[in-house]
């Protein structure tokens, strides 16, 4: 191993380590994947019980949201520790050391995400499996596995840029919120983007949102599932511009520093 490839292997572990030590952290998302599909799961049955077409497959729709919430509660908040060294001014002590700040991010990232997915995806597998009294078949998990890893990143690739516009703004908890929005509605989080209008899901498809939730869990579903050529197409290309757009703002930012002396 290269030392240009080393540094940022450390940076995973370091990731990684971070993500073993805050064991209440991720007791909490575990928790919380039980929470969220114990109560939709409930109001499903109730919905069914009333006839309601949309709980149709009720076990369907809490794998789907099983897998949403795998995805979205794995992946690190980077926003909030991108903001917090922007603020302090300890990112200016990462421009003088020999390493790309956002391959670092990207790297660390990485470690945390491949750490913290086997422990929520195992409590959301169980509850799954206890909510609903199925199972999806293996078939269908290690089709739907590898996406939901491509789009733990560009989840993480999204926090990234929000944090990164902390240079420029006073606070980025909007930005996220609004982001955190989107994708609740474009991205499918409770609900496949197939149940939307079609006007619904003609606007989500001009964005990053369902690759990266509604696309991958729709796996779980075979009745709505996507084609997988086309979503791995769609992760693969917004992965890139997540990426290169931290890279732009990141080199705009130093120049603006450079520029003002700071």
């Amino acid at each position: 191993m290269t030392p240009r490839v080393g540094k940022y292997v450390a940076f995973g572990r370091v990731g990684a380590s971070q993500a073993l030590g805050n064991r209440a952290e991720l007791g909490g998302r575990m928790a919380f994947v039980a929470i969220i599909l114990g109560v939709f799961s409930s109001l499903w049955q109730a919905v069914a019980e009333h006839g309601l077409p949309i709980a149709a497959d009720r076990a369907a729709l809490v794998w789907y949201l099983a897998a949403t919430e795998w995805i979205v509660l794995t992946v690190p908040a980077a926003h909030v520790d991108i903001e917090r060294e922007i603020r302090t001014g300890d990112v200016t002590c990462h421009l003088t050391r020999p390493f790309s700040y956002p391959l670092a991010l990207a790297s660390q990232g990485i470690g945390m995400i491949f750490v913290r997915a086997p422990f929520v995806g195992v409590a959301a597998f169980v509850c799954g499996v206890v909510f609903t009294g199925t199972a999806p078949s293996i078939t269908l998990l290690a089709r739907f596995v590898p996406f939901a890893f491509m789009a733990m990143l560009l989840v993480y690739g999204l926090h990234v840029v929000i944090g990164l516009l902390a240079f420029w703004l006073t606070d980025v908890t909007p930005v996220f919120w609004i982001a955190q929005k989107l994708l609740f509605v474009l991205g499918g989080l409770m609900l496949p983007l197939t149940l939307y209008p079609d006007w619904m899901q003609r606007l989500a498809h001009f964005t990053p949102f369902p690759a990266m939730l509604g696309g991958p869990a729709g796996l779980l579903v075979p009745a709505t599932a996507p084609d997988t050529v086309r979503l791995a197409r769609d992760l693969a290309v917004w992965i890139v511009v997540m990426a290169m757009a931290a890279r732009a703002l990141f080199e705009r930012a130093v120049r603006t520093l450079q520029v003002s002396g700071g």
